[in-house]
């Protein structure tokens, strides 16, 4: 059997410590969005838009950006709609386009998420220094954007 170097062996660590905290992020989140009445795909769709509230995007280009496939992401956008925290917009030169964009009341929505998250996150980060908080925002983004840049890959 081959023998993994120290970092081979950090890196499966690394990796699987990282999939433990997304299953305890996910569990948790999903309990605090249920007050909002958003599940996850809808919370994180608001909070893609509410970056850049003013931008327009297509079903294909959000599924894109979101990792989902069509159909499941026109069933958050049309959901959200019903809500009404969401506009779509029909294409001019193409009917069949679809142009989705947050409003006031979805950048309400997803603010009030974020503000019934702040006490558990206060909790969750209180034994932290804020230079390590920046140490570790720092490597995850840096493996966000790796990752990012290689979706592709198997």
């Amino acid at each position: 059997m081959h023998m993994l170097t120290e970092k081979q062996t950090l890196s499966f660590k690394l990796m699987i410590s990282l999939g433990i905290v997304h299953q305890l992020t996910d569990a948790w989140l999903s309990k605090a969005l249920e007050p909002c009445g958003l599940n996850q795909s809808q919370f994180n769709l608001l909070n893609h838009f509410s970056h850049q509230p003013e931008r327009e995007q297509t079903i294909s280009q959000l599924a894109q950006v979101m990792q989902m496939n069509q159909p499941g992401l026109t069933k958050v956008v049309n959901k959200l709609a019903d809500q009404g925290l969401v506009d779509v917009r029909k294409d001019d030169a193409d009917g069949r386009k679809k142009w989705i964009k947050i409003n006031e009341e979805g950048l309400s929505k997803v603010q009030a998420a974020f503000m019934r998250f702040l006490p558990v996150m206060d909790q969750c980060f209180d034994q932290w220094d804020c230079e390590d908080m920046r140490q570790m925002l720092q490597h995850t983004d840096t493996l966000k954007d790796w990752l990012d840049t290689h979706r592709d890959l198997s």
